[in-house]
């Protein structure tokens, strides 16, 4: 055999003198280098001889043995190339990006260049972005997130937008990043006011939210952008808009410039119809938060653009001179409509200018309007009823059977008119009844997670329940042989006479007297009274230990008791009682300086406090009493018409049906209103003609039911508008 330790390798009859022949190109039998092959050092012969060409033939004919070395060796080839790729492609970016990114807050070196931004910031960021394309990490570099949980969910992008850097933002957005990406930090939900910053979460609300129009454009003209995203709250950008509006002027101004802005971008009107996770649109959020301005300004929105007219909420239908016609969209704002705005409005406690939004249009007509067709006439059948209700109580109090005898009492004893006796209990029963299940409703179903609502602006509802439940407890004890049954009795009518505050809401003039002095006993009365009983109670328990027992079959002193002292006390608080020093008192002298204590504390500072406290609370209170009375019967219509069959509703409905375009009709409300300090050129008229064509309809054309319909395809060119 041929020995595997060395080998060499012998080129025989090669002469370098010999040109190759041009008549006969040289064949080859086997490859090129057949003619190398190892040989033995002690015995080679002629490799070039025909003997040997077909003995190499011969010997290195292919067989299966070298393809499988072949495969073996193109195979491992192929393994090393693919690790290769694998490495390239996977592992070296994974690398790169731990190592251009921190480990605990998921900041990436693009965000750090972003949050520190100066005169080489926008080179700086190219270079990170060449660098990452390179490396094919560019998509996430860019899409990068925070982990940390404040900043959950922030990108380069956000940053970008934050800082008010357009051109890098264009860049990021050419480069590939997530237009919709949703930073769901703490931060950016805040559960206070002023702990963080809330804007939506996403880009484009971001840009919208810190008034940057020309990226809001940007981000708007990409076909990815999802413009009716919503975030962990359930709200879209108009939510955010409205979230974030306060109340100064110059930050009104670009909140109600940029909802305008977007919503003429979008022409998609269901983007103002959204509902967030609380049920709540743009319109009734802005009600619920208190933003006056932007609640004004959706509610009379008038865009005169004929493509973009369905957007409107106001529509005028005819001007003439100072005079004009309006109609108003009332969708969400009538109580019909689920979480009306009505209802939010009225109800809700926690806004101080609650006034202010029923003062605007078309709310403070509807509340008009509503008052003069049903409520006013239901409001003064009810004031009747409870008028004779409170005159059979009394007379059924007042001429009570007078025996000795322990109820309940056979009619004879009621003379002749026993029967009028037994008809006036049953329905002052049945009447009680009626109110405590009617008050019982208002209290806890209609409102049930709002009772401060109901102690506020409507606790006249705990007085007639309370009423109602003093009457029936004593008809209870009337037949259970109570005889305390006239104590609750004679409580149930003085406290019935004194509701009767209640129907002075119909009359402005009334009502706002009764409003002074339900807020001069709720914000001064009730401190006095606790003051008063602190001291009332502690002088009187030390006056009453100076004071023997007294003995039986004696006579006693008025300090005898506690229940005696008090009430001397309270004669000296009135100037009813005398100073004088008390012989039976242990101390006499100490017991004098005690009375003359309570004088000083009680009449002299406490009466003349209340004295000064009072007169300021009606000063303050004359100016706003107004303003709570309209809130009293705005409440007390919303109630009135919620207690109505649902037939009487319907038939009260008040509203034109109006069709704004093709597929789009709407219940409007018609508002005739004079604006010397407007003068109308162009409003978009509806009709060529003021005023309805019919003369009855002139008295009050919003209370018709008749169809208007919004001519939008035939109306007149634009023309300057002229305001004076």
């Amino acid at each position: 055999g041929k020995p595997s330790s060395h080998f060499f390798l012998e080129i025989e009859a090669f002469d370098t003198n010999v040109t190759p022949s041009r008549t006969s190109p040289p064949v080859f039998s086997k490859p090129m280098d057949s003619n190398i092959r190892p040989c033995a050092s002690a015995n080679c012969e002629d490799m070039d001889s025909p003997q040997s060409l077909q003995d190499d033939m011969t010997e290195y004919t292919p067989n299966a043995d070298s393809y499988w070395i072949l495969f073996k060796h193109l195979f491992l080839i192929f393994i090393i190339i693919i690790i290769i790729i694998i490495i390239i492609i996977i592992i070296l970016p994974d690398y790169l990006m731990k190592k251009m990114t921190s480990s605990d807050t998921g900041k990436t070196c693009l965000m750090k260049a972003l949050l520190n931004i100066n005169e080489n910031t926008k080179e700086i960021v190219k270079i990170l972005l060449s660098f990452a394309e390179e490396n094919l990490i560019l998509e996430r570099l860019i899409n990068a997130a925070y982990t940390e949980e404040a900043y959950r969910g922030q990108t380069a992008l956000n940053i970008a937008i934050e800082r008010r850097q357009y051109d890098i933002t264009q860049t990021l957005i050419e480069k590939g990043a997530d237009v919709n990406a949703h930073a769901q930090g703490i931060f950016f939900n805040p559960k206070h006011k002023h702990e963080g910053f809330y804007f939506g979460e996403t880009p484009l609300a971001l840009a919208a939210c810190t008034n940057q129009p020309d990226i809001v454009e940007l981000l708007m003209n990409n076909s990815k952008t999802d413009i009716t995203s919503q975030d962990s709250r359930g709200n879209n950008i108009l939510h955010a808009l409205v979230t974030v509006a306060e109340d100064f002027k110059t930050q009104n101004d670009f909140v109600r410039k940029m909802y305008d802005a977007i919503l003429l971008k979008s022409r998609n009107r269901d983007l103002e119809t959204m509902k967030n996770k609380d049920g709540l649109t743009p319109l009734q959020l802005a009600a619920k938060t208190g933003k006056l301005e932007i609640l004004k300004y959706i509610l009379s929105r008038e865009i005169r653009d004929k493509p973009n007219r369905s957007l409107s909420r106001k529509f005028t239908d005819w001007a003439y001179g100072p005079v004009q016609s309006s109609l108003y969209d009332l969708t969400e704002l009538d109580t019909t409509s689920e979480n009306s705005l009505l209802d939010i409005i009225v109800y809700n406690t926690n806004i101080g200018n609650r006034h202010e939004m029923l003062a605007l249009e078309p709310l403070h007509s509807l509340l008009r309007m509503k008052w003069k067709r049903f409520a006013r006439h239901v409001f003064f059948v009810s004031c009747c009823l409870y008028f004779i209700y409170n005159v059979l109580l009394t007379l059924i109090s007042y001429y009570r059977p007078q025996a000795e005898m322990a109820p309940p009492y056979p009619l004879g004893l009621t003379d002749d008119l026993s029967w009028l006796q037994l008809t006036g209990q049953v329905t002052v029963m049945l009447g009680a009844i009626f109110i405590a299940i009617k008050e019982s409703v208002a209290i806890f179903l209609l409102r049930p997670s709002d009772l401060q609502s109901i102690l506020s602006d409507a606790w006249f509802h705990f007085a007639f329940f309370i009423q109602a439940v003093l009457v029936v407890f004593s008809v209870c004890l009337y037949f259970f042989s109570y005889k305390e049954h006239l104590a609750c009795l004679v409580l149930a009518m003085s406290l019935g006479w004194a509701n009767m505050l209640y129907f002075t809401r119909g009359l402005q003039s009334m009502g706002i007297y009764s409003v002074m002095i339900q807020q001069v006993i709720l914000h001064d009365v009730i401190k006095f009274l606790v003051v008063y009983i602190v001291f009332l109670l502690g002088f009187g328990v030390a006056l009453a230990a100076l004071i023997d027992d007294c003995p039986e079959n004696s006579k006693c002193s008025n300090f005898s008791t506690l229940g005696n002292v008090e009430i001397e006390l309270f004669k000296l608080t009135l100037g009813l009682g005398d100073l004088e020093i008390h012989e039976d008192a242990k101390y006499p002298i100490l017991f004098l300086l005690l009375r003359i204590s309570f004088v000083i504390l009680t009449f002299v500072l406490l009466l003349n406090m209340l004295i000064a406290l009072m007169g300021e609370t009606v000063e303050d209170i004359s100016k706003e009493s107004e303003h709570i009375w309209r809130l009293q019967r705005a409440r007390t219509i919303v109630e009135t018409e919620k207690i109505l069959p649902k037939f009487l509703r319907r038939k009260f409905q008040l509203g034109e049906w109006c069709k704004v375009a093709e597929n789009d009709t709407r219940l409007c409300l018609r508002i005739n209103e004079v604006k010397w300090t407007e003068w109308k050129t162009h409003v978009a008229f509806i009709n060529e003609d003021p005023g309805p064509t019919d003369y009855s309809r002139m008295h009050d054309a919003s209370r018709s039911n008749s169809k208007t319909t919004l001519n939008t395809y035939e109306e007149i060119y634009d023309l300057p508008e002229t305001s004076v």
